[in-house]
């Protein structure tokens, strides 16, 4: 009877739901990390085109609810989908590209405006009897930090859109065929899980896969929202290069933490290089941002992005520096939803097998009773 117990003793210790869980957790970890390592050369146009499922979706279940069939739902969907980013391309990409060349071409002389606006300062400083500070050697300073912290997110931003351009062809139709068929494929998926673990596969996706697209719908309306509020804004105050501003300003600010700081970067940056940079252009330019950041933190994110992402902000900060030091610009959007995946997946993968653990001393403890 002792050895018994001692037994049932060691194998309940070695089936532990949160030992168990880990090693469940790290066998799956391992099978996807293996899996891109063989999809790399499509990884990014596959992630993209998640994102545009997880967005077109609402759109085709609303069509499936008016009675269509779910093909045509989806190419409908995806058909006006693609016509309005084909128009919205063909309006803007001449103008960013302009604009982009031009920026590229009085960057290199940002040194003398950037002296000007400080020696223009400093004088009126001085005429008010406030401080004084030194415009030559202030100019170095600021122009050291902005060179590094704009060329490295100009050239992340650079292979992010240039991950795009050459996903243009593969990317609409693994949406469509998503769109179509995702249901039969995730049914078949779920079918290959054990009869014991069927219903705690199930339940772990839809937990996940819910705030995952919860957060994906969120943040692609909070980018837009502040892309169209600040471009508005640096129009109104006669801020140069609006549009493409007004788009990296909105893509910055996916980023968290980080993503505030960066996006008050390149205004300063266009109001500079501008034909008449002043301090009064800059303080405007900042206000725009401030504002959008402002409407974005009271209105955006309680309503829109909700508390999809409820990590630490230690864990964020962490995860999103090692993500942009990895797989850059990319890898700074992508951090903070694959962080809280893995969370919400551990810990229903924790109470899950804790319930099964229970159920089986419970089940162990009754056949004792009638033995």
């Amino acid at each position: 009877m002792m050895e018994r117990r001692s037994q049932d003793r060691r194998s309940g210790s070695t089936r532990h739901p949160v030992i168990q869980a880990t090693g469940v957790f790290l066998a799956g970890l391992l099978a996807v990390s293996c899996l891109l390592v063989v999809t790399n050369p499509v990884i990014f146009a596959l992630c993209v085109s998640l994102a545009l499922f997880a967005v077109l979706s609402p759109a085709v279940d609303y069509f499936r609810q008016r009675g269509w069939a779910r093909a045509k739902a989806a190419g409908s969907v995806m058909g006006l989908a693609t016509v309005g980013l084909i128009l919205v391309a063909a309006l803007l990409y001449p103008l960013l590209m302009t604009q982009v060349q031009q920026i590229s071409e009085q960057v290199t002389h940002l040194d003398q405006p950037l002296l000007v606006v400080l020696t223009n300062t400093n004088t009126w400083l001085v005429e008010h009897d406030i401080s004084s500070i030194n415009a030559p050697e202030l100019t170095d300073s600021i122009l050291k930090q902005v060179g590094e912290q704009s060329s490295s997110t100009l050239q992340s931003m650079s292979a992010f859109f240039g991950s795009i351009a050459t996903s243009l062809v593969l990317i609409p139709l693994v949406t469509f065929f998503l769109l179509c068929d995702f249901i039969t494929l995730r049914n078949q998926a779920m079918q290959l899980l054990p009869n014991r673990h069927f219903e705690l596969g199930w339940l772990i996706y839809i937990r996940a896969a819910s705030q995952l697209q919860s957060y994906i719908r969120g943040i692609s309306i909070q980018a837009m929202i502040m892309a169209t509020v600040t471009t508005i804004g640096f129009w109104l105050v006669g801020v140069d290069y609006a549009p493409l501003l007004g788009i990296m300003v909105g893509l910055l600010n996916m980023i968290p933490f980080f993503g505030i700081s960066l996006a008050k970067i390149p205004p300063v940056v266009a109001v500079l290089i501008s034909s008449e940079p002043s301090g009064l252009n800059i303080i405007l330019a900042l206000a725009v941002v401030m504002v959008a950041q402002a409407v974005d933190n009271g209105f955006v994110i309680p309503r829109i992005v909700a508390k999809a992402a409820s990590l630490h902000p230690l864990t964020v900060m962490l995860g999103v520096m090692l993500g942009g030091y990895y797989f850059g610009f990319f890898g700074l959007i992508l951090t903070v939803p694959v962080l809280f995946s893995f969370k919400v997946i551990f810990s229903e993968l924790v109470r899950g097998l804790r319930h099964q653990h229970l159920n089986v001393r419970m089940d162990a403890q009754r056949q004792r009773k009638k033995q």
